[in-house]
Order: C-alpha cells, then sequence, then structure tokens
C-alpha cells in the first residue's frame, strides 16, 4: 500500500538466488576478457557484430552513458550504466499517478522530481511495461509497496527493500484476515471490474470511484501501517460505504463485495481492525518467506539468463532493456534506437548479445517500439521512431539517487 510521503530506501521462477549489493569494480564482458578500471575503449567485436563506443560520459556519481553504434547491421544506441551502491534505488513511476493514463517517460521523470524529498535526484530513465488500451500497463506493478494491479504470465523485475532484485514470472494470492472473530478470506482481484462472489480491493490508483453496481456492499478502511508486498498490513474500517456510490477517498482502501462475501463485510462496524496481505509469489513458499517487494514493472520476457541468451523476437525493432550483472554491482538501462535510417533496431538475440558484451548477464525486455525512450538529466538519449517524438507510454522505471 501507498504512503504518503514515504520513499522506501530500501509457475518457476528465472532468477532464484538472491542478488546482493557487493563492493566489486571490475566487469567481465562475455566473448572478451576485459577488466577495465575506467570507461569502455575502441570497438568491441560481437561475435559478427563491431560495436563502437562513441562516448562514454560521467552524467553523475557512480553513473555513465554510454553511446554506441555500429555501421553492419546499423545500430545506434544508448546505455546507462549504474555502479551500484546503497545511494542508488530503482524506482517505478504511473503516467498520471493512476492505473489508466499516457504520459511520457521524460514527463514522468520530472513530475517524481518534484514529489521527492530533498536531497535525491533523478538520474536517468526508461519506459517501463507494454500496455493495453487507456495506459493500463499489461503486468502488475507496485509503487513504493502499493500494487495497481493483479500479475499475469509474463516475466517482470521486482525490488525489495534492500534494493535486490527478481526476475521472473509472479503469481498473486491476497487475503483479508477479519480480527474478530477470525476469519480469513481470499481476495479475488485489485482496481478491477467486480464480479460474482468476488472479494475487491480498490486504491487510489483506480481513481475515485470503485464504479460497480448496486448488487454489493463496500467498506472504507483506513490504512494504519505501512510495509511492503507479501507482509500482512493493517487497517481501520472508518465507513460503511454507500455500495450506490462507490466514492474512494483520498489515502483510504475500499473492500468491494459481492454474493457469498457480502455478510463478511456487512458484519463489521466502525472501528473494526483487519488485516490486508498482497502476495506477489515467485514460488510454493508461504507468503511470509517471500521477498518483501516494493517496486515492480513487467515486461515480455527475461531474454538473458545467467549469460545465456533466450530471444524469441525475432524482429528488429527499436529496443528497451533493463538489466544487471552477474553480482548486480552494475544496472544496465539500455536501448538501441530502430525505424530510422541510422539505425535499424535488433531482435531480442541481437539485444542481448550486445548486452553481454557491455557486461550485462541478465536483462529484462521492456516494451519498444516507438515506446523506446531513454532519458538521462531531463536529456532524451534514444531516438524516437514516433514522428512526433516521445510516445506517451504507461509506466517507467527511473533511477534515483542520494545527494
Amino acid at each position: 500500500m501507498k504512503q504518503s510521503n514515504n520513499d522506501y530506501t530500501s509457475k518457476k521462477p528465472l532468477v532464484s538466488k538472491l542478488f546482493s549489493i557487493k563492493g566489486i569494480t571490475h566487469f567481465v564482458i562475455s566473448g572478451i576478457l576485459c577488466l577495465i578500471s575506467g570507461a569502455f575503449q575502441g570497438n568491441l567485436l560481437a561475435q559478427k557484430y563491431t560495436i563502437r563506443v562513441v562516448s562514454d560520459t560521467v552524467i553523475s556519481t557512480g553513473v555513465n552513458h554510454i553511446a554506441w553504434e555500429s555501421a553492419e547491421p546499423r545500430w545506434s544506441g544508448d546505455i546507462i550504466v549504474a555502479h551500484w551502491n546503497p545511494s542508488f534505488q530503482l524506482k517505478t513511476v504511473k503516467a498520471n499517478n493512476e492505473l489508466k493514463g499516457y504520459q511520457t517517460t521524460q514527463y514522468m521523470m520530472r513530475s517524481y522530481e518534484q514529489m521527492i524529498q530533498e536531497g535525491k535526484k533523478v538520474v536517468a530513465g526508461i519506459n517501463g511495461d507494454f500496455y493495453k488500451a487507456g495506459g493500463v500497463p499489461v503486468h502488475s506493478q507496485l509503487i513504493d509497496g502499493e500494487i495497481l494491479k493483479l500479475p499475469v504470465q509474463r516475466d517482470a523485475i521486482a525490488m525489495d527493500e534492500e534494493q535486490r532484485f527478481y526476475l521472473g514470472s509472479f503469481s498473486y494470492s491476497g487475503q483479508l484476515e477479519i480480527l474478530d472473530p477470525t476469519t480469513v478470506l481470499a481476495i479475488d482481484g485489485v482496481n478491477m471490474a467486480r464480479e460474482a462472489d468476488q472479494l475487491i480491493v480498490y486504491n487510489q490508483y483506480y481513481g475515485d470511484s470503485t464504479q460497480t453496481n448496486a448488487f454489493g456492499y463496500e467498506v472504507v478502511l483506513e490504512q494504519l501501517d505501512f510495509r511492503p508486498i507479501n507482509r500482512p498490513e493493517l487497517f481501520r474500517v472508518v465507513e460503511l460505504e454507500d455500495y450506490e456510490k462507490g466514492f474512494i477517498p483520498d489515502g483510504h482502501v475500499v473492500l468491494s463485495a459481492h454474493g457469498v462475501k457480502v455478510p463478511y463485510l456487512q458484519a463489521l462496524t466502525q472501528g473494526d481492525s483487519v488485516r490486508i496481505t498482497h502476495g506477489l509469489l515467485q514460488d510454493q513458499r508461504p507468503i511470509s518467506e517471500q521477498p518483501a517487494l516494493v517496486e515492480f514493472i513487467g515486461g515480455s520476457k527475461v531474454f538473458l539468463h545467467d549469460g545465456q541468451v533466450d530471444g524469441n523476437w525475432p524482429e528488429r525493432h527499436p529496443r528497451s532493456a533493463l538489466g544487471f550483472n552477474s553480482d548486480t554491482t552494475k544496472v544496465y538501462l539500455f536501448t538501441v534506437d530502430g525505424r530510422q535510417e541510422s539505425s535499424v533496431g535488433m531482435s531480442l538475440t541481437e539485444m542481448a548479445e550486445v548486452m553481454k558484451y557491455f557486461g550485462a548477464a541478465f536483462a529484462i525486455n521492456l516494451d519498444g517500439g516507438g515506446s523506446t525512450t531513454l532519458v538521462a538529466n531531463d536529456k532524451v538519449l534514444s531516438s524516437p521512431s514516433d514522428p512526433t517524438g516521445q510516445r506517451r507510454v504507461s509506466n517507467a522505471v527511473i533511477l534515483v539517487q542520494d545527494q
């Protein structure tokens, strides 16, 4: 759940081990062993590709912007490399701060920078998940521990309170615990249309109304503590809302029940306490043993896994990806331009190979095509393929640094 003015500093999984921050400063580029204490230099022979580093510029402490190109195939691209340490955080942002909505990556970054506390800076950002009509992301999303929608069977990347990374597929398991008398109900959904015999949780990302019909019952909750996903959070009943109105008060949560689940909400009175646990699970362990997640964004596929290439998209398009090296001492925001005379775009396999040569061992494919956008220090680094420039997208991933 989302806390006002709160900033966390802190089927089968593709990454089962825990990636934690370590103090190693060198990197290995697969195919060429490179121990370089500084910038990338010269040309990198990437199997049949010759990758030329055009520039390697320090844009913030521990953050480099690498502009690169290839003559054949014709490619041009940009990479942000963050030499990971506790001063960095990866955050996800949502257009308009609502489940529906479109904004450019740059605009979302600017909006976030206006909200964050003094002493933090938005250094860079990249466009995020694929999206549906209205700007609803295809996958789930977490923002500071609050869930926007349920996951789907596609890959995603998540971060916990310590900014450790988790890649792969996730499933949802949610429960409402009524404390007196003790009753546990399954939560059927988050920020979605309520159907027969379902219990749905609505939060502020859905807007100001649940948009439900008259055949149900709703209760408004005030949040008493704020914890990450996979951990229970405590709420108090503050109002039995008129179900015909379905109003979602700012900063509150609404429980909406239909059919067999209505009597459980009707038994609640003002001041009663309940616990809600939203679970995003990678395996069969109980929710309490899952990592405490605070950020989450979807993609189409983890196409680079422990150095192994697993591309499944042979067409060449502009591409965006988020990755890290084998010990997470470096995080990569990667884009390649496409659909232009200067750059034809990449397949997933080609992107995996080139990212490997820059040191990445793991990477997830984000939305590409006209959505591909990389921004650093409020400057658009990539060359958007849409004739109108930056495309308005659903969400983005941003790199925040303590100053």
